[in-house]
Order: C-alpha cells, then sequence, then structure tokens
C-alpha cells in the first residue's frame, strides 16, 4: 500500500491530502478548545507531556462523542488520525530525504515545508464562498493579541531551530540513523527540566535512559556510512525540541493565551512563527548557492516534479504533526508510548529497505535497545 502510494499519480496524493484535511477539520471542529493553562502546557510539550488515565479516557470519549459529525465519522476518528499519522510520517521522511538528495539545501527544504504548511493552515481558516453570502470554513482560527504572540515566540523559536537541525541530519545520514539518535530526545529533556526548572522524576525514569544512551552509542559506532554532521545535527535538534518543552512550561505558567487555541491551531501558530525564523537562517546559510543549485536540479528533475515534490513534502509534514496531535491527545499515554514506537519502527524499517542502505548487525541491535529504552522511558514516564 505505500508503495502504491509514492509511486501513483501525485493529483490523487493531494486529492487524498486535501480529504485528510476536510476530516481533520470536522474532526476538530466538535472537540471544545481546552481553557486550563494545564491543558495548554501540555499541547505545547508537544507529544511527551504523561497524562492521568482518567484525563486520557475523558479526552477520548470527547473525540467519540461529538454531535456536531456523522456518527460514522466520530467512530472514525482516532482510527483514521492514527493511520494518517503513520501514513504520512513514512512519506515524509521518504520523500524529506528524496529531495535532499536532489536538492541538498536543507535549510531552505526546513523553511519550504513550513511555507506550504502554513498555506495550509491559512487555507482551513479561510472562509470558503459557497454562494450567495454563505460561507465553508473547516476550521475556526484561533485569537491572539500581541502579547499572546510574544510569549509564543521563545516555543516557536525553539520549534523553528529543531526543524532546521533534525532537516540538516538525514541530508548528511540515513534516515534510520537520524531516527535512531532523535530517540535520544527524552534525555535532554530530564536534563533541562532539573537544570531549568527544577523538576525532577522518580529513579526508574532515568534508568530506562541507560539503554536508549548504550543503543545510540553502539548504532553510532556501527553506522556503514556514519556523518559526524548528520550525529551533530541530530542531537542538537534534540536539544532544540526538549528547549521548546521547557518554554512552553515558562510560558503556560502564566495562565491561558488566546481564545479557541486547540492543539490543532495551536501547531497552526506555530508553524507561521517558525517560518519567520526559518526564512532569515535559510538565506544566510545557503542563499548564495540557492538560485545555481536549484536551476540545476529543476533541469535534472523538471520544474513540475520538483515543485511537485517540494508540494509533497510540505503537506505531508504539516498533515503528519496535524494528525500526531489529534492520535495522540485522544489516548492513554501508554498507548501513545506503543503507537509511538511502533511509528518509529516502522519508518526506520521502510527507509531501509526504500533507500537500501546497509546495517550491519551492532547497528541493528543498538538501533533495538535505543527504541526500547524509549519505550520503557515513555511507560515509566506515563506512571509519574
Amino acid at each position: 500500500f505505500f508503495f502504491a502510494i509514492v509511486s501513483s499519480d501525485m493529483r490523487l496524493r493531494y486529492t487524498t491530502l486535501a480529504v485528510v484535511a476536510a476530516l481533520l477539520g470536522a474532526a476538530s471542529a466538535d472537540r471544545p478548545a481546552p481553557r486550563s493553562a494545564l491543558q495548554q502546557r501540555r499541547r505545547l510539550d508537544g507529544l511527551n507531556a504523561p497524562r492521568p488515565v482518567n484525563e486520557g479516557r475523558a479526552a477520548v470519549r470527547r473525540l467519540q462523542g461529538g454531535a456536531g459529525s456523522p456518527k460514522l465519522l466520530r467512530q472514525l476518528k482516532i482510527p483514521l488520525a492514527f493511520t494518517c499519522w503513520y501514513l504520512f510520517s513514512i512519506v515524509y521522511s521518504i520523500a524529506n530525504k528524496q529531495v535532499l538528495s536532489a536538492w541538498n539545501f536543507p535549510c531552505t527544504s526546513a523553511a519550504a515545508q513550513l511555507a506550504v504548511g502554513a498555506l495550509s493552515v491559512l487555507l482551513l481558516w479561510t472562509p470558503l464562498p459557497l454562494g450567495g453570502e454563505k460561507r465553508l470554513r473547516l476550521r475556526s482560527p484561533p485569537s491572539l493579541d500581541a502579547n499572546d504572540v510574544r510569549k509564543l515566540v521563545p516555543v516557536a523559536s525553539c520549534l523553528a531551530a529543531g526543524h532546521l537541525l533534525s532537516t540538516v541530519a538525514p541530508a548528511y545520514g540515513t534516515v534510520a540513523f537520524t531516527n535512531v539518535v532523535k530517540t535520544l530526545e527524552p534525555l535532554f529533556t530530564c536534563a533541562f527540566s532539573a537544570l531549568l526548572l527544577g523538576q525532577t522524576f522518580p529513579l526508574p525514569v532515568y534508568l530506562s535512559l541507560l539503554p536508549v544512551v548504550f543503543g545510540v552509542c553502539l548504532a553510532s559506532a556501527s553506522e556503514v556510512s556514519f556523518s559526524a554532521v548528520s550525529l551533530t545535527s541530530g542531537l542538537l535538534s534534540n536539544v532544540a525540541f526538549a528547549l521548546r518543552a521547557i518554554a512552553a512550561k515558562s510560558v503556560m505558567s502564566g495562565g491561558d493565551i488566546g481564545s479557541n487555541l486547540t492543539s490543532q491551531n495551536l501547531y497552526g501558530v506555530l508553524t507561521l512563527m517558525a517560518l519567520l525564523g526559518c526564512l532569515p537562517v535559510a538565506a544566510l546559510v545557503e542563499g548564495p548557492r540557492i538560485a545555481a543549485g536549484t536551476a540545476a536540479t529543476v533541469e535534472k528533475m523538471g520544474r513540475r516534479t520538483f515543485a511537485r515534490q517540494l508540494l509533497l513534502l510540505g503537506t505531508s509534514h504539516y498533515f503528519y504533526n496535524e494528525c500526531a496531535f489529534l492520535a495522540l491527545s485522544s489516548v492513554h499515554p501508554v498507548t501513545h508510548a506503543v503507537a509511538n514506537t511502533v511509528k518509529r519502527v516502522a519508518v526506520i524499517l521502510i527507509s531501509l529497505v526504500v533507500f537500501r542502505n546497509p546495517l550491519t548487525p551492532a547497528g541493528a541491535l543498538g538501533s533495538a535497545v535505543a527504541i526500547g529504552g524509549v519505550f520503557l522511558y515513555s511507560l515509566a514516564k506515563a506512571r509519574c
């Protein structure tokens, strides 16, 4: 099924993305906007925030019980969100490496991905004419004032840095190796939580990080096509995303931000702000070479093919994160841990098949140990 999607006509892909966008808009429309500072802080923290069992069950009931959606759509929301999350994550990982292999401008590519995502969310917020005075809006936009935007600047800045660095990593290394390095993010989250917030966790949480560190070290030492740039960029992206979580907690300690700032709207706002941060970096780092490099790539691939690849890359990146927010905010943390682990394994295995990257036994063992450690960490964190 995956290979059929990757190799099928591009118009079918974009039609699928449009349908998913409409379904996600309907899915978010009947979910009440969270109002408490605790709920907003968990959304800003991303996908690692632990939630009590009762809260997870309540989220599932809210997701399944919206009165404004057809019954069938309500029943399919969670399976659809998880299916699209996995699918878009795989498509994005493969498309990202393919684009970077032909067009080695990772900073500009990261900005282009955010630009497509920004366009997508603006289209979701824009009322569509239906004839006469009738308008259809797939998603109600949030309301923010200048002070709210200023509060979100540190979070958006860390998101921009993390996205830039996580795009640089696969440009110089394999998709599989990049995903293994990213398993170290919980280590930096725990470290910064202790150093900057004075927050500590039970001993099992810290012990679960030991196999993660060991696994990444083993995978790095055994990587056939090892790249110091890929490793460094991956580690720094972990630092940026960990600091994003810390910045989010600091920001949300002051109370609610804006109105109608649902999880999906929040990600849309952060995408717009992160784009503004990525553009000057891309211009500074790759600006002098981008014109000649792009011309050579277009001549080799064709203008339409190149544009389609960038559009697919940006839309799959945005909706992959949209689906992740929708799926993982609607289930118990243990389900979250299992789903996230399976997703990472799927991305690694499929990338190895698609790109035929060699993997030594020691590298496979290190990857398995690191992913298993992240799974144990997620379970331990969920019980805090």
